[in-house]
């Protein structure tokens, strides 16, 4: 592969996989990573619509599907 090929398939892959989205705060745990309820041992609960990273990803919607 050459530079060329190679900046097409990085090009390709930015579009496709990051570009439209961005990460913003999940509204489960308002970004904490932690539900404020407590299991049966007194531990807190990790977030389940993050699972546990706080932030979510936004996809916009105005974008065409391919």
């Amino acid at each position: 592969m050459n530079y060329h090929e190679r900046k097409q398939a990085r090009t390709e892959y930015y579009f496709k996989h990051i570009h439209g989205k961005k990460m913003v705060k999940c509204s489960a745990c308002n970004g904490s990573g932690w539900y404020d309820n407590l299991d049966i041992r007194g531990n807190s609960i990790e977030c389940g619509g993050c699972y546990g990273r706080g932030k979510v990803i936004e996809v916009n919607l105005n974008e065409k599907t391919r």
